[in-house]
């Protein structure tokens, strides 16, 4: 038994080098320059060797994928059973994003793999299919935490799944920024304190229609003018009384 567990310890921990490996070589010449070879040499192992647990480059990147994937739903249905109240539930998920990329960099790497062109070239048209739905699965996940908060008055009313592809790119295009004035040796602001104030803009807008009209009405009852005070009317003048003749 214990020979048993040992073995499949050790075929975990080779799957995951060689899925560490995959990832650097993919980071550095890009998914469609890279090979197996590459991948063999970074991780130190001969080209056999990924032979006996991955087919192609292909299906070693999938198998990354999936992985990221179902890393990513499992947290993300934790945050809808938290019993939080909704923005609260979206909060949580947008603090995962940074969580996820500082603690799993491979695995977002991963992610944003799949907008590299000729990534899909060697991918079967039912894998494709798979990586459709399961990506839309999360999306949709998210989705049900913004229409339960426009439900409850707590955001106005927008396409939910809009909502999310918004926030979603937002955070790729923060770590984008960062990551390129990092390459350049700029440091103007973390990622941490962009992904914060990002996120308090975001939902300022999302929730903007209540407060906006408070916000109006504030604003207008300050800038227009008091009326004038009434002033009281004259009194009149009483009529003299005449004068006695002498």
């Amino acid at each position: 038994m214990g020979t048993s567990h040992r073995k499949v310890r050790e075929r975990r921990a080779r799957r995951q080098a060689l899925q560490a490996a995959a990832v650097s070589v993919f980071a550095e010449k890009g998914f469609s320059r890279a090979t197996i070879e590459d991948i063999a040499r970074q991780a130190e192992v001969s080209v056999g060797t990924i032979y006996l647990y991955y087919r192609s480059k292909e299906d070693l990147y999938v198998s990354l994928l999936f992985e990221s994937m179902e890393r990513m739903r499992e947290a993300i249905e934790k945050i809808m059973a938290s019993g939080l109240a909704p923005d609260r539930q979206l909060k949580r998920v947008w603090d995962y994003f940074h969580a996820y990329h500082a603690r799993f960099p491979q695995s977002y790497r991963v992610l944003v793999f799949l907008q590299q062109p000729g990534l899909t070239a060697g991918i079967s048209p039912k894998t494709l299919q798979e990586i459709n739905v399961r990506a839309a699965r999360n999306f949709s996940l998210v989705s049900h935490i913004v229409a339960a908060a426009i439900d409850k008055g707590i955001y106005r009313p927008h396409e939910p799944r809009e909502i999310v592809d918004l926030l979603w790119s937002l955070f790729l295009g923060l770590v984008h920024l960062s990551e390129t004035r990092a390459n350049l040796g700029v440091r103007i602001s973390r990622l941490e304190d962009l992904h914060r104030k990002a996120f308090a803009w975001f939902e300022e807008g999302l929730r903007a229609a209540s407060r906006g009209r408070a916000a109006s009405s504030a604003t207008t009852a300050r800038v227009t003018p008091p009326a004038p005070p009434r002033m009281p009317p004259r009194a009149r003048a009483r009529p003299r009384a005449p004068r006695p003749r002498r």
